[in-house]
């Protein structure tokens, strides 16, 4: 079903759970904030977060949940905490239409 729910992952105290999704084209990614503390999911890399403009998420306070855009390319799409994009507990991977590709670089230095 289009825009459907294909995947949900939550933001935990100890990181995000699940951290490698499998979802279909037209689907969407739900993000649940178990934590205490916002968390604020971006697509990699981090600083330009243009891997996957789906992926890019408003700031998730304790408590809530959002849903991404709809995934329309075949693609993994690396995903990481923009708060917090030092802590590999909160890289993940949204693999859209395949089990292949790697999440790519949470970093990527504009020099």
């Amino acid at each position: 079903m289009p825009g459907s729910i294909g995947a949900t992952i939550s933001l935990t105290a100890t990181g995000a759970n699940p951290i490698d999704v499998r979802i279909e084209a037209t689907q969407r990614v739900r993000f649940v904030n178990t934590d205490t503390r916002p968390h604020q999911v971006q697509t990699n890399p981090h600083n330009f977060h243009t891997d996957c403009p789906p992926n890019n998420v408003i700031l998730l306070n304790p408590g809530q949940q959002v849903d991404t855009a709809v995934f329309n390319e075949v693609k993994a799409c690396g995903y990481h905490d923009h708060l917090l994009p030092d802590e590999q507990r909160f890289w993940g991977t949204i693999r859209v239409g395949t089990n292949d590709g790697s999440r790519g670089p949470v970093y990527s230095r504009g020099w």
